[in-house]
């Protein structure tokens, strides 16, 4: 059974598909779900730049995040239909940094179960080459990963016709 679970909400489709199933699996130990959204690290400025523009930058760059993030994982919530007997409670995590890393130091904090997540249904090879987050935090995570996606949609038929 797992009693806590981290689900990392980027906003995409899968991401809210994954908080689903998150919910369908905590359902029956009322588990703990702990909503992360990742933002992407500020760029660093030059060097010849001053330190004290940078500082009100980054600054202005959390706060923008926090709200951002908030405004994510708000819509996530709002995506979820009521599941009977499900009383568990939410944490919202935002944080700033490179989605990999995040995660797997989340998990690795918090000591949760698994991981439950959205995949952007890459194929093989295309994952290989661009290197997707869930492909990257499956092989680091300290905990079962679960990567979720939309299954596709049967491509409509015209009347009469069969499939082989």
């Amino acid at each position: 059974m797992f009693k806590s679970l981290l689900i990392p909400i980027d906003g995409s489709p899968d991401s809210h598909i994954a908080l689903n199933v998150a919910c369908q699996l905590a359902a029956p130990v009322q588990g703990k779900l702990h909503l992360l959204n990742v933002r992407e690290p500020f760029p660093p400025l030059h060097q010849g730049e001053l330190i004290s523009v940078e500082a009100a930058l980054k600054a202005a760059s959390v706060e923008t995040a926090q709200r951002e993030g908030r405004a994510v994982l708000d819509a996530a919530l709002d995506t979820l239909p009521s599941f009977p007997g499900y009383n568990g409670e939410f944490d919202l995590l935002i944080e700033q940094g490179y989605p990999t890393r995040v995660i797997v130091a989340v998990a690795e904090r918090l000591g949760v179960d698994a991981i439950v997540m959205g995949s952007r249904g890459l194929g093989q090879l295309q994952g290989l080459m661009m290197g997707s987050v869930s492909h990257k935090v499956t092989h680091l995570a300290p905990c079962r990963v679960l990567c979720v996606h939309e299954p596709p949609r049967e491509h409509a038929r015209p009347t009469g016709t069969q499939s082989v």
